[in-house]
Order: structure tokens, then C-alpha cells, then sequence
């Protein structure tokens, strides 16, 4: 009995190790996902193993955007007012647990560089008081080096003793959910416009 589970164990540990080196993660180098002051702060540095400009690709089409976060139900350009400035239309529907979900919709005035994508919220058309996201993207090592930065402030209120942290848990997960499915479609050769 005991010889027929380590073999088992084996074989799993075999498999295990042969998966992994057909399969790539992003590699997370700091993720740092606080409340500070009023406002929720999510900075992320990581290295995704996919070419820059696909990974530019990829997070410049918007309306992809729900399948890269499954939290994200409905995304749409909204208007272009130059070549690299534009509305971006977002309905989530984000949850704290089982205990409490909402849909939080906003508009971000979003501003586009070859490497970096800032996107600031339009309060008075958003579920946010206040809403900056940053995402810059730049080669490294055969890849790319990510950094990210969200500071959002919704402008429903979250319970303080245990909804707060369940919504860092909910921003965690949800970032890296989302830049794992970037890697993925970046390194998949779906980025193409």
C-alpha cells in the first residue's frame, strides 16, 4: 500500500515537473495592494514572458477588455478626441466575498503612449470619487517589465472591519488574474490588431 502511493506520488511529482517547463507564469515581483487614507492602492512590478509591443497590443484593445477580467462585464471606446486620447466606458461587477457584490460603472479619460497607458476617471460620470490607473510596459530579459499602479476611491461605502479587506483581496486577485491573461493573449500571438 505504501509502495503503491509513493509511486503515485511519483508520477504526480513527474508530471508536475514536466508541465512546468511547458508552462510560464508571470513573475511577480512586488504586489502591494493597500488602503491608504480613503483610497485603495494596488502597485504591481512584474516580468511577463511576451514581447512588448504585444503586450501594448493587447492592453490597447478595450473592447477585449472583459475577457482579459472576468469581472469586467461591458467595455467600450466611448469617443477619440485625438489619436492617443480617448473615453473608455467600464461596467464591473466586483464582489467582497459572497457577502456583498455591485456594479460599479466609469468613464476614464485615457491617454496613450507607445509604452504606457494612464487613465484617469471622469467622477462625474463614474461610481469612483477618485480613480488614476498606470500601466507602463518596457523590454527586458527577452520580455517585458510591467508596472502598474490603481489608486481608487468608490464612491459607495465598503464596511471597514471586514469589507476592506476583502476588497484588497478582490484587487489582488483581480490584477493578477488580469496581467496573467495579458501575458497570455501577448504571448499567444493574439495581440495582433
Amino acid at each position: 500500500m505504501a509502495r503503491r502511493r509513493r509511486k503515485k506520488g511519483l508520477i504526480l511529482l513527474a508530471l508536475a515537473v514536466l508541465c512546468s517547463g511547458t508552462t510560464h507564469a508571470l513573475e511577480v515581483r512586488r504586489l502591494d495592494v493597500t488602503f491608504q487614507g480613503d483610497r485603495y492602492v494596488v502597485i504591481l512590478n512584474a516580468q511577463l514572458d511576451a514581447p512588448p509591443d504585444a503586450v501594448g497590443q493587447v492592453l490597447k484593445r478595450y473592447d477585449d477588455y472583459p475577457s482579459l477580467d472576468p469581472r469586467i462585464l461591458e467595455a467600450k471606446v466611448l469617443s477619440r478626441e485625438r489619436e492617443h486620447s480617448l473615453r473608455l466606458y467600464t461596467r464591473m461587477r466586483g464582489c467582497l466575498g459572497s457577502l456583498m457584490c455591485r456594479s460599479l460603472q466609469r468613464v476614464e479619460q485615457v491617454e496613450e503612449r507607445p509604452d504606457e497607458i494612464l487613465a484617469t476617471a471622469v467622477l462625474d460620470q463614474s461610481d469612483v470619487r477618485f480613480g488614476v490607473t498606470r500601466s507602463q510596459w518596457q523590454p527586458q530579459n527577452g520580455g517585458t517589465a510591467l508596472q502598474y499602479r490603481l489608486e481608487i476611491m468608490p464612491k459607495f461605502w465598503v464596511p471597514r472591519f471586514f469589507g476592506r479587506r476583502l476588497m484588497l483581496s478582490t484587487l489582488r486577485e483581480g490584477t493578477l488574474s488580469l496581467f496573467t491573461n495579458v501575458e497570455r493573449e501577448a504571448r499567444t500571438g493574439h495581440a495582433t490588431p
